[in-house]
């Protein structure tokens, strides 16, 4: 066909590889899309097309031209599209172009997933988040309410997410899809308090189905998740309270292993792998006494490996309760500044003014209570590395287009997790922090 003169060469290059990056880096919503396509679901799959790419940030010649070729999403079958106008636009035939369109655009769900996923643009994310104080409102503002709780430990925060959003989600004829991921075994005699409360657990397992998806995986390593076939392949929020400390604690990428096991032997003292009434523990002996942790409580990730997951599973990430050890692991990730990541540099109060200079004195100084907009102190990193994905192919790169941090442990009317409500007890620590990232990855990474 003749191209469109509209198109610059240039503009349909690289919505064609955005096209591509997308199938590589969401291979369950490519594996899902094809039912989108199916007689029984077009109907219904084209409309919600039409409104993504309507709300989207594509090029309005783009826009434009992908409306026309799907014809304003009205009709029946994939036949009755304009072909030749689609394979020109995205190098496909027609039904792979419109799941691809479906991948690109997020709204190819998962076979397993119960409910919609929200087709708010990152735009949309951000003008939200910067306009109102408590960003959890966002579950009632999408049109899909869900969120993922990465650690959710003794489910004080799903049980206070419950209490405030579900009523007005019901009197919208909305449910709320909730689900909680945790390292610790519920069975495990280690865990102490941390692990999920039985009462809690039984009360939000117990709501009638069509008005809380509620579900909680224990014992259950919140890096790979791959097994877990109910999860949601997106969700409107994803959480993660009181990051662990060592986990994401240190970088590997930037610390060496042998630095961070020495750093860990001299701030922690000596630790060993024991096995305590048939379970496998961590010893660590604490001058006299001898500590008992689950096994895996020193093994390492990162943050990029947390920042990697939360980015990839969620349309805004919020991290609540962040200690002074890992926020500044953290924001040392989010600058383009690459003098923020010096190598096999353990940060301490003596040497974080000097890395991270001006900034620190802003963050230093911020009074609890009180937010600021990273990109108002520094440029934000533009590439984040991915890991290789498991199956052999490269993942595309992400950034974050929009980091609010804020000082404190809780905030009124915003739910909370156990840790940070403690935290007004804890006279020796210092005030946690408060993270809101809204990611940016696949047709709007630029």
């Amino acid at each position: 066909m003749t191209p469109d003169p509209q198109l610059d060469a240039a503009l349909l290059t690289e919505f064609k590889a955005q096209l591509t990056r997308s199938r590589i880096e969401r291979p369950e919503a490519w594996a899902s899309s094809s039912r989108l396509v199916g007689q029984a679901h077009l109907c219904a799959t084209l409309p919600r097309l039409v409104s993504a790419i309507q709300a989207s940030s594509a090029p309005p010649p783009l826009r434009q031209a992908l409306l026309a070729a799907l014809q304003g999403g009205s009709v029946e079958r994939v036949q009755d599209l304009s072909a030749d106008r689609l394979t020109h636009l995205t190098g496909l035939p027609a039904t792979k172009a419109v799941r691809s369109l479906c991948v690109l655009f997020k709204i190819a769900d998962s076979p397993s997933a119960a409910m919609p996923v929200t087709s708010m643009t990152e735009q949309e994310i951000e003008a939200f988040v910067r306009a109102n104080r408590n960003p959890y409102d966002l579950l009632l503002q999408a049109e899909a309410a869900s969120l993922l709780d990465l650690g959710a430990g003794d489910l004080t925060f799903a049980d206070e997410v419950v209490a405030r959003y579900l009523p007005p989600l019901q009197s919208q004829g909305n449910p709320l899809a909730l689900h909680c991921v945790d390292r610790i075994d519920p069975s495990s005699k280690l865990a102490g308090p941390l692990q999920a409360d039985p009462e809690r657990l039984a009360r939000l397992r117990g709501y009638a189905p069509g008005t809380l998806d509620f579900r909680y995986w224990g014992n259950q390593d919140c890096f790979d998740l791959r097994q877990l076939k109910k999860l949601l392949p997106y969700y409107t929020i994803v959480t993660c309270n009181a990051p662990p400390t060592p986990a994401v604690a240190y970088e590997p990428s930037r610390l060496s292993a042998s630095v961070i096991e020495a750093h860990l032997r001299k701030t922690k003292g000596h630790f060993r792998k024991i096995r305590v009434q048939g379970e496998e523990a961590l010893e660590v002996l604490d001058g006299d006494k001898a500590l008992l942790f689950p096994p895996w409580k020193f093994d390492i990730k990162g943050p990029l490996a947390l920042l990697e997951l939360m980015a990839g599973k969620g349309q805004l990430c919020v991290l609540g309760a962040v200690d002074n050890e890992v926020f500044w692991e953290i924001l040392a990730q989010l600058p383009a500044d690459e003098r923020c990541r010096p190598a096999d540099v353990i940060f301490t109060q003596a040497n974080l003014p000097k890395v991270f200079g001006s900034l620190y004195a802003r963050l230093s100084a911020l009074p609890v209570g009180q937010s600021l907009d990273l990109a108002s102190l520094t440029n934000l990193r533009q590439d984040f590395p991915r890991r290789v994905d498991q199956r052999g192919g490269s993942r595309a790169p992400y950034r974050f287009r929009h980091v609010e941090i804020r000082r404190g442990a809780t905030f009124e009317g915003l739910p909370a997790g156990r840790t940070a409500r403690l935290f007004k007890d804890m006279k020796d620590e210092a005030s946690p922090w408060f993270l809101l990232l809204v990611p940016e990855h696949g047709a709007s990474s630029q």
